[in-house]
């Protein structure tokens, strides 16, 4: 690969990447600043015990939730950043595939027939020499000639038939390549059904963002007011969301773990 290609694909690979990771990153729906904390508290102070109880427990583990959805965000935001440079890396690798062989087989058809091809000219001119000495009477010359042409006859033959080899040669090492590309981008295909599935889950999990964020919103509401019962509702909203879209984003990182071990594959099997 030239140094050119080598500067656009490394150029290529960081705006895919950089494009993949902006879609991927999604802010929580959660920001829990010390100003929340706070009036967090303050609405907790008012609750009675049971009711202080239990939303200091859905708030911590809001915290925890909150902190492992930041952490699957990093996990997913590298892994898609990874294979979306794998992926790069391995189509041009099968682009690659045999043409040094093809150019190499190439080469050696072209070098046959540039070499071979002074004698045909030699016995295509011999021929016409023949063909318009025929109307002469000049028997000894016309032997003479035939005789050269028909030496000269099994030199072609054979000429004619070591190209005919190399192109046989030549036609077989496009097969292989040919076979080898197909079967590469078969197994590589196979990342179509997690990419497809990894749409699907990321619009579930925009819809569950924006569930969220209106969660989130009430929470704030109702600790301003210092509502216990309303700040306890949104809580427990809060969290069942929270680990919903845990799942949710678990499922995309088993798949983007899916899809580097398909390219990991694909890799290997072009080593082979």
């Amino acid at each position: 690969m030239s140094k050119l290609k080598q500067t656009m694909l490394a150029l290529l690979v960081f705006i895919i990447a950089a494009v993949g990771a902006v879609e991927t990153a999604s802010a929580s729906a959660a920001d829990l600043t010390p100003s929340v904390q706070a009036a967090f508290d303050l609405t907790a102070a008012v609750a009675d015990s049971s009711a202080r109880t239990k939303l200091r427990s859905l708030y911590q583990e809001l915290s925890v939730l909150d902190a492992q959805y930041d952490a699957r965000e990093e996990t997913i935001r590298n892994l898609h950043g990874s294979n979306t440079q794998a992926l790069i890396a391995v189509r041009a690798r099968i682009k690659e595939i045999g043409q040094a062989e093809v150019a190499r087989a190439s080469a050696t058809v072209e070098n046959a027939r540039k070499r071979y091809q002074p004698l045909f000219d030699q016995y295509a001119a011999l021929n016409k020499q023949i063909s318009l000495l025929k109307g002469l009477k000049d028997k000894s010359l016309n032997a003479v000639l035939r005789t050269q042409a028909d030496a000269m006859k099994l030199l072609v033959q054979a000429a004619r038939q070591d190209i005919r080899d190399k192109e046989a040669q030549l036609k077989d090492v496009k097969q292989r390549r040919a076979d080898k590309v197909a079967a590469a981008r078969k197994t590589l295909a196979a990342i179509d059904s997690p990419q497809a599935a990894i749409k699907t889950q990321k619009s579930a999990a925009s819809a569950l963002s924006k569930r969220l964020s209106a969660d989130f919103s009430d929470f704030k509401a109702a600790t301003r007011k210092k509502n216990p019962q309303l700040t306890l509702q949104s809580l427990s909203s809060l969290v069942s969301g929270y680990k919903q879209i845990a799942a949710n984003k678990q499922k995309i990182v088993e798949l983007e773990q899916k899809i580097a071990g398909i390219i990991a594959a694909t890799s290997k099997q072009i080593a082979v």
